[in-house]
Formats: C-alpha cells, structure tokens, sequence
C-alpha cells in the first residue's frame, strides 16, 4: 500500500474501498449514462474542459478516448479493479509523487456521481500511467536542451489502458511502466529516509572546532548518532561516548564519499554542513532524483556512454552494467554542461583548439593584451583572421585592440599543452560540447570536479579511445593511438559503429557498491529546486504531446 499520509491509516483505507467499490459500482448503463458521459465530451470539445466531482481531468483526450473505443459504456464495473488502482493511487507516494493528483480525495468521497466517479478513475489510470512511463513534470518546458523522448512504442497505448481495465491487470501495467535499473534501490532509499524522518530524524550538531581523532568533545555524542541513524556507523561508544576514535574515523569517511567530500575523516566546515542537513530535505532530493529517473530511463540504447555529471563519472554501460568508468571533469557552475544525449561519430586525434568567442573575451584577451608575444608562444597559440589567413602579432597595433573589437581567432597548436589534450571525441552538437583529455590531470584527484568551460574532461582518454575504435578492426590498439598522438599530426578517425551518448545531471544515486546507501551529490547548477517546484504543481496533460492518444491496432 506504500506509505500512508499523515490523517489516514490502512484500516480506514480499506474500509474507503470496500463501501466505494463494493457496494457503489456503476451498474452497467442505468440511468442514462451514455448520454451523460457523451454529453460530458461534447461539453469539453466546446469548452476545452472537462472536470468532474469538483475536480479536473488531468487527461481528458485519453480518457474521452478511452471511453470512445468503449462505445461510451461504463468501465469501472468490477469493484475489486477500481480497488486495486486506488492501491496504486495510494502507492504513488513511495514513488516520490503526491496521492492527491490522482483524485484521491474525491474518489473517497461515498456521494460521488457515478459518472463523475468512472471519469476520474480513468483519468486517475491514465495519470498514474504516464507519469510512471515519462515522469510528471516535463524537462523540455525546465531545460533548454533537454532533447530525451520517451519512446513507449506498445507499452502504453489507449488499447493497452484498455485492456488492462477489462482484465484486471492493471497492476502489472503499472508495474511495467515503472523504471527499473537504480531505480527501485533510490525509491527503497526514500522509504528509509521517510521512516528516520517519523522518527524524528537525526541531530543536529553544533559548530566548533574541527572533530578529529583523538579529541574529546560533548559533540562526538551527536556526532555518533547522527552517523547510526543514517548506517555510516554501528557500534557501541564503549566507555568514552565523547571521544572521538578510530572506528568513528573510517565512519566519517564512508559519509564523507557518500556526499563526494575529501574523505579525511576530520569533521571540519564542509562535513559538518553536510551533517546537518535536515532529513526532510534530503527526502525531497530523492523524490527530485526519482522523477530525473523517470524521464531517462525509457528506451535506453542497449549499449551507451553515460555521462554523469554530478557524479564526475564517465561509464560504458550495456543492459544493467557498467562495463569501464573514468572520472570526468565537468563545466563550472558558471559554465554548466547542457543535458542532452547524442551520437559519438568521429574521434580527433592532436586537436587544435579553436577558443569560443565567449571565453576569448572574458578570459583570454585580458591577459593576452598584458603581454601579447609572450601570452602567445607561452601557450602555443596562433592568431587568425575569420577567412583562416595566419597573422604574424608582431604586425598588430595591440595599442588599438580591447576586448570588444578584439578582431582575430585565437587558436592553439596540438601538443601537449593544448586545452583539448592529445585526443578529443566528437558528438557534434548545437552547444559546442565534447569529451576531451586535458592537461590539467592534479584536477582529477578532488572528490568535486566541476572546473571546465562546460566540455567534459576525460582521465582515460586513451582507454575509452580503444574501446570506441574496436569496431573499425583489430589494428586499432591502444599502442596505434599512442603511436598516432606521439607523430603530431592531427588526424580524423570515424567510427565505423557510432556510439550513443547520455549526459545526465542525478543529484542523488545509490552507492556502486552498497546500493542500500544513496551517494548525495552537491547540486551545482541548482537545477533541484526547479525540479521540486515542477514535481509539486497541479499536473498538466501529457497525453498528445507523448503521442498515444487514439492510437490503436497492431505495433
């Protein structure tokens, strides 16, 4: 049944279903009902609503549909149906959604029209079915270059919902259309963080020195009960409650990596921030990372590169596996990566860098104006005029150049010291983004990596390189890159088998090794609350932006 709200109880939930389903079922077409439910859509063919026991149909041309491939008969006449979706309607909240968008509280109302009752039934069903399939908020109205599109080919039609309804399996249908994958670990996270929160969640700890090994301090105390209830620690304080020791150490280093921190095992400012975050809003951030589940993971390519970039990880995944990792750099809160997917079609080897018009006037030509001559040959680069001609810098008035009418492009020569690394991996795109390798590899050591103009910085390049080049034959080895790299030349290589590429923004994943614990992420471009505010709205209609509404026949 999921968890239950706060006025409600299992026993009172049952009793709500059997006095509606059992004893106040529609009976089959009396008292005019055709005329009533058709007269209902001539009136939202007119008006362009439709609503019902004082309440909107979140999905009226699904459901009008539903009822014209029924010949406008009532569907909701088995009481043991409507029941087992009111289960579901209820069960929405361990999903991270809200009961209420789906008619709950007028479907427990015991004078309910039976119209009014079999409208908001459907529209309940068809609700629940498409937020489970494509998520409840819609990411292209969040983010401008969101171009994921749920395909749910036969899985969710208007014959499907159908179906489902006359035979009784509308709980396998729902079953199907959640996703699987991290999903069902996250979604068991959510129920334990529900459960601490009922309980009163966890302490809050006062600031003060850094806690480290060896100190005693009234704080430890806290201290070790906000790290039991969460599971970073077990054990038993002995003697010294205050004191902090060494099996509280490795304690505060598995928090530490669960929320990407240096894992020193020293509660200084950042852990202690971490700490105190109260449960309540960590239990939103789960259902905000539900939702981005949601959306994904539909219709995911059987092999893939993900891109995760709250998580600073590059994985090769095939089915429910990841097959190889690297960490990744990824752009500035200033320069956020875009979330998109796309293809990876050719790989450059030696790149030039040509500098984006936004980064050479912000950053670049201050500092190249400081010293033009000795910014260029200290950086390998070359000025260029717009039709490609090479210009010499000792022939420019640098005098009469400034930011704005900085007049030439800036390019940098292959080498080691170019920004792109000696290897970068092409999936063209509207917004200029790439996978590369860099010379800035220190950077790679930080638990926290978000340091580049909104590219993605690769550690392994080499790696990944052999493994997108298998297809093109035998001969291209790890040895035959590095032989490429170390000749200088800048060569084109395309891939004979592109390869899918999802870049994805998940502030909360379960651990890789303990699915059980949940690895909180820091929220860098702040894109949760937006998610939150979208999650939390009355629900908008779905159905013929999805495309499903009359379709029917064969797949």
């Amino acid at each position: 049944m999921g968890h239950r709200g706060k006025n409600s109880s299992p026993v009172r939930l049952w009793a709500v279903l059997i006095l509606l389903f059992h004893g106040a079922v529609a009976p089959a077409d009396t008292g005019g009902f055709t005329e009533r439910l058709e007269s209902r859509f001539e009136l939202f063919r007119s008006s362009g609503r439709l609503e019902a026991g004082g309440e909107s149909v979140v999905e009226p041309r699904l459901v009008m549909a539903l009822y014209e491939r029924a010949g406008f008969r009532p569907l909701w006449t088995d009481g043991g149906t409507a029941a087992v979706l009111m289960e579901w309607i209820e069960r929405s909240r361990r999903e991270g959604l809200n009961p209420l968008d789906y008619h709950r509280a007028a479907l427990s109302r015991a004078d309910l029209d039976a119209v009014d009752r079999e409208l908001l039934l459907s529209d309940a069903l068809a609700t629940l079915a498409l937020h489970f399939s494509a998520g409840k908020a819609d990411p292209a109205r969040l983010f401008k270059a969101w171009n994921y599109r749920p395909q749910l080919g036969c899985t969710l039609t208007v014959d499907a919902l159908l179906s489902a309804i006359r035979s009784g399996g509308i709980g396998d249908l729902l079953t199907r259309l959640l996703p699987e994958g991290i999903y069902p670990a996250l979604r068991a996270v959510l129920a334990r963080y529900r459960e601490i929160e009922e309980r009163g969640g966890w302490p809050t700890i006062p600031p003060g020195p850094s806690l480290r090994l060896g100190m005693r301090d009234p704080r430890v105390v806290l201290l070790r009960r906000r790290l039991a209830i969460a599971g970073d620690w077990e054990g038993d304080a002995g003697t010294e409650p205050e004191a902090f020791d060494p099996a509280l150490v490795e304690a505060v280093r598995r928090f530490q990596r669960r929320h990407l921190l240096v894992d020193d095992g020293v509660v200084g400012r950042r852990t202690l921030a971490a700490l105190n975050v109260p449960v309540s809003h960590r239990i939103q951030q789960l259902r905000v990372n539900l939702e981005r589940l949601r959306w994904l993971y539909h219709s995911l390519p059987e092999e893939f590169l993900g891109v995760d970039l709250a998580g600073f990880q590059l994985h090769l995944r095939k089915g429910q596996r990841s097959l190889w990792s690297s960490p990744i750099q990824v752009g500035k809160p200033y320069w956020q990566t875009p979330v998109f997917r796309d293809l990876v079609t050719y790989i450059d080897i030696n790149p030039t860098w040509t500098v984006p018009r936004s980064i050479l006037r912000r950053e670049l030509v201050p500092r190249l104006l400081e010293d033009p001559l000795g910014f260029l040959a200290r950086h390998d680069m070359e000025l260029l005029l717009p039709d490609g001609r090479r210009v010499d810098p000792a022939t420019v008035d640098w005098t009469a150049v400034t930011p704005r009418n900085f007049p030439f492009i800036l390019r940098q020569r292959p080498g080691p010291r170019n920004a792109l690394g000696r290897i970068k991996f092409m999936f063209p795109n509207p917004y200029h983004v790439y996978l590369h390798d860099t010379p800035s590899k220190a950077l790679f050591r930080r638990p926290r990596r978000a340091f580049s103009h909104g590219c993605i910085r690769v550690a392994r390049p080499l790696e990944l390189a052999e493994i997108l080049l298998a297809p093109n034959g035998p001969q291209w080895t790890r040895a035959r890159v590095q032989a490429l790299i170390d000749s200088g030349r800048t060569r084109t290589v395309v891939l004979k088998r592109p390869m899918p590429i999802l870049i994805v923004y998940l502030t909360a994943m379960p651990d890789v090794e303990t699915p059980e614990f949940v690895q909180f992420r820091p929220d860098l471009y702040r894109r949760d609350p937006r998610v939150l505010r979208a999650l939390d709205r009355t629900p908008r209609e779905k159905g013929p932006a999805l495309g499903i509404v009359n379709r029917a026949g064969p797949c």
